[in-house]
């Protein structure tokens, strides 16, 4: 089987720094599979994650290595090319959901957003594909929670739906940067749980990325 995502000896350097932050990484993933990017923090995990679609700084620099999709390369693929995997056929649940959920806006129009962007929804269409999302991920009362915003939720509800955002273009793959940070043992479980039996329905590939090695068993 041909891999959905190869990095071959990357290496990834900041402006005005002359060592690399990361160096000489490499693995890969196919189709429907999960990999645990594992290391204590500060290590480079989350740069490593943010650096496969070019959501580090614009002066952000690879010396070496190379990074593929389906076989063609992203370090020189343009910002159009970007955009087109960004939020679709790769979704990403970013590590605070606080900082990633806008503050200012409901649910609906955020989930609505990413709808609008690439499926071209909006209106009754892109409200009832939000409810499946809220749903999908085990939200009560999605009916309701259209209209909340993210203070008015529990840290494990902004979790479920910052996975409804990244799911809601059925991404081949889902990078999960610490998807279970700041949640009560409990609640980290069941996060894990719910990622387990989305990736068997939806036949995603998951790219885990935590400091966690307990996380990793299960």
């Amino acid at each position: 089987m041909s891999s959905l995502l190869r990095v071959e000896n990357l290496s990834i350097r900041f402006a005005g720094q002359q060592e690399p932050v990361v160096k000489g990484v490499s693995f890969e993933i196919e189709p429907g599979t999960t990999l645990a990017l594992v290391g204590e923090s500060g290590s480079g995990k989350s740069v490593t994650a943010l650096s496969l679609l070019k959501l580090l700084p614009e002066q952000t620099e690879y010396p070496a290595g190379e990074v593929f999709y389906q076989n063609k390369p992203l370090i020189g693929a343009s910002e159009r090319e970007l955009r087109q995997l960004r939020g679709n056929r790769i979704g990403y649940i970013f590590q605070e959901p606080m900082t990633s959920l806008n503050p200012l806006h409901t649910l609906e129009k955020q989930i609505g957003e990413t709808l609008r962007l690439h499926r071209g929804l909006s209106g009754s269409k892109a409200r009832e594909r939000a409810l499946e999302l809220l749903h999908l991920v085990g939200i009560a009362q999605p009916e309701r929670r259209l209209k909340s915003y993210p203070h008015e939720l529990s840290g494990g509800q902004r979790q479920r739906v910052m996975i409804a955002m990244a799911l809601a273009n059925e991404p081949e793959l889902l990078i999960a940067d610490e998807p279970t940070t700041a949640l009560d043992v409990t609640i980290q479980q069941q996060i894990l749980e719910l990622l387990q039996e989305l990736q068997q329905k939806l036949g995603m590939a998951i790219l885990l990325i935590t400091h966690d090695l307990n996380i990793v068993r299960r």
